[in-house]
């Protein structure tokens, strides 16, 4: 039996595993194509939007409630296929099942009770972790690429000199956004390049494209969560387009 607790050298065939990778940004930007365009890919619906892509999707259509995707979920990771990269779309619908499922089980349909003191949406962002648990659970027994894919939204930007701050996110509570944010190896920023004009000390400025490049951005900075955990380093952006992210990934994908 091994030890767990034993002190070892690191195994020379160490396989790092494959990925855990979220993406967010606007509407309509891509954030489905890219992920249909994974090896194998099999979507895990909880709203509409790959309806236009043809590629395996489970279930047929949109998970209704929590215990839907969480049916998915293990089906995935039971049954044989020849699947190597789940897609979640979207994980912040999925957080809304999550609340539902604590409104519904948890306060027994009591809205007042849900939110007082907020203990409603921090028991649903806490239960965000039994998905991730078994994604993780996927990902081992399995060897599959994991993608989530979310809207995007503000999350809250803490800082120990000053005000606190807003920057881009998923769009999820900053309950269920930690957990995300801690458990995924790399986290992408979609968008495209904009520059702000018209602006003056007493009017805020018009933001105007520039271009129609769309990218993924993987280094965080104060106005955006991005980056990537080591071993899973990637460029400070790249194309929004699979094929530019294999290139950069090389053998550190299945598939």
């Amino acid at each position: 039996m091994n030890n767990r607790f034993a002190i070892v050298n690191p195994s020379e065939d160490f396989v790092l595993p494959p990925p855990r990778l979220i993406i967010y940004g606007q509407p309509k930007i891509g954030k489905t194509t890219f992920g249909s365009q994974a090896p194998n890919p099999i979507f895990i619906q909880t709203e509409d939007g790959a309806a236009g892509v043809q590629v395996p999707k489970i279930p047929e259509t949109p998970c209704e409630t929590w215990e839907e995707l969480v049916t998915c979920l293990r089906t995935i990771g039971k049954e044989d296929h020849d699947r190597k990269t789940v897609v979640l779309d979207t994980v912040d619908r999925a957080e809304k099942l999550s609340q539902e499922w604590v409104l519904k089980n948890i306060f027994k349909g009591d809205q007042d009770k849900y939110m007082a003191y907020y203990k409603g949406p921090m028991l649903a962002g806490e239960k965000m972790s039994e998905m991730l648990n078994l994604l993780d659970r996927i990902r081992s027994r399995r060897n599959m690429n994991i993608i989530l894919i979310s809207h995007d939204g503000l999350q809250k930007g803490p800082s120990t000199l000053g005000d606190d701050f807003k920057k881009l996110g998923g769009n999820v509570s900053g309950y269920a956004w930690t957990r995300l944010r801690d458990w995924a190896d790399q986290i992408g920023h979609c968008t495209m390049d904009f520059r702000v004009v018209d602006a003056t000390a007493m009017k805020a400025g018009k933001a105007k494209r520039v271009g129609k490049q769309r990218w993924i951005y993987f280094e965080g900075e104060p106005g955006r969560d991005a980056g990537c955990r080591v071993g899973y380093e990637l460029p400070a952006r790249i194309e929004l387009n699979w094929s530019q992210y294999q290139e950069a990934m090389g053998d550190r994908i299945n598939g």
